[in-house]
């Protein structure tokens, strides 16, 4: 019977349309995500209604006056003008990473050069916010982080290379207290998967602070 049913699977897969394929792995991988979090002890009683909600409750965190802000994953300024408007002090840092060409590679759902912003970073009206245009493994070996009392790392990489690249770059910055925030954790083959790679590498232990009603973004805090 079990043969029978992977055959009819194979019968079903011939005549789907790719597009429902892919929904219906998305439905899959929020199953996945939330066995995810329950096996890594991640729960999240109170889920915020959207990513600025769970955006806000990072904000609520910042204590210093001296912030660094990363966001890696730019694309059309969206999350970096959210930030630059909730965090009020003027010895706020805002350093936004992006090639603004798109994806380097396909991967999950995304085609390469998806979210290509023709190479123009956006336009944000504060100067306490800076642009590193090129890809990650260009700009960050050169890249040195500038004295702060108080670190934010967004992470919209979106994919697996991406992400564990910059996680590992940072390593040495990644302190007590330290916020990471990931996009996009409902594509289990990448996020989630650089995550746990990291994790398992350095040993850092993260504890959750935010997340949505879908468990697609998702903040921790990095504790002692």
């Amino acid at each position: 019977m079990l043969k029978l049913f992977k055959q009819l699977l194979t019968i079903i897969g011939v005549r789907m349309n790719p597009r429902w394929i892919v929904s219906l792995q998305a439905f899959v991988n929020y199953i996945r995500l939330g066995n995810w979090m329950k096996s890594h002890g991640f729960a999240f009683v109170e889920r915020q209604p959207d990513r600025n909600a769970v955006f806000e409750k990072m904000a609520a965190k910042v204590t210093a006056r001296k912030l660094l802000y990363l966001e890696f994953g730019v694309a059309y300024g969206e999350s970096i003008r959210w930030w630059s408007a909730a965090l009020k002090s003027p010895d706020a840092m805002l350093h936004g990473f992006d090639s603004f060409e798109g994806l380097p590679e396909e991967g999950g759902p995304w085609a390469k050069g998806q979210f290509d912003a023709k190479g123009k970073p956006p336009e944000v009206p504060d100067k306490r916010v800076t642009f590193f245009k090129g890809w990650f493994d260009q700009v960050l070996p050169t890249y040195k982080l500038p004295p702060h009392d108080q670190l934010i790392v967004n992470l919209d990489a979106d994919l697996y290379s991406s992400t564990i690249y910059v996680l590992r770059q940072l390593r040495p910055h990644l302190k007590p207290g330290t916020l990471v925030y990931f996009d996009e954790m409902n594509h289990m083959d990448h996020a989630p998967r650089a995550f746990d790679e990291f994790v398992a590498d350095t040993r850092i232990r993260f504890k959750p602070l935010a997340a949505d009603k879908t468990l697609a973004f998702v903040a921790f805090e990095i504790e002692a």
